[in-house]
C-alpha cells in the first residue's frame, strides 16, 4: 500500500490572507531613513520552503531583492527569513534576517530585524 504523506496542518503553510504582491514605502531607523518602495510577492509555501521576494527600490533607483523562506506562521504574523539574492550590488544587504508580517486592516505591516539596515519597516497594500 503507497503511503500518503500527513496533510498539511493550516499553521505550517502560508494562509491565503497574505498571498500575492504587495507594495508600500519602507523606512528605516525608527521611521527617520526613507527607504524607497519595498515590493513583496509572496505565494503559498510550506514552513522551510520558499515563500516569495522582497524587491526594495531605493529613492535613486538602486534595487536589491531578498529572497524569502518561510519560517513560522501563528494567528498574528507570518515569520520568514530574509537573505539577499546572489546577484544584488554591493550596497545591499547579503546577511540573513528574520522579518515579519502582520495583518493591518486591509494591508500588511512588514517589519525587520535586520539592525546594519536600521530595521526597516513598511506598511505595505495589496497590487491588483
Amino acid at each position: 500500500a503507497v503511503q500518503s504523506s500527513a496533510p498539511v496542518t493550516a499553521s505550517g503553510t502560508l494562509p491565503s490572507r497574505y498571498v500575492g504582491t504587495w507594495e508600500g514605502e519602507g523606512s528605516g531607523l525608527g521611521g527617520t531613513l526613507p527607504m524607497g518602495t519595498f515590493r513583496v510577492t509572496l505565494e503559498r509555501a510550506a514552513v522551510g520552503g520558499k515563500l516569495g521576494e522582497l524587491r526594495q527600490t531605493d529613492v535613486l533607483g538602486g534595487v536589491c531583492v531578498d529572497e524569502l523562506t518561510l519560517k513560522q506562521v501563528t494567528s498574528k504574523e507570518v515569520v520568514a527569513t530574509s537573505v539577499g539574492a546572489d546577484n544584488n550590488h554591493a550596497g545591499c544587504n547579503p546577511d540573513a534576517h528574520t522579518i515579519r508580517f502582520r495583518p493591518t486592516g486591509d494591508d500588511l505591516t512588514y517589519t525587520s530585524d535586520s539592525s546594519a539596515e536600521g530595521n526597516p519597516e513598511a506598511r505595505l497594500s495589496k497590487v491588483p
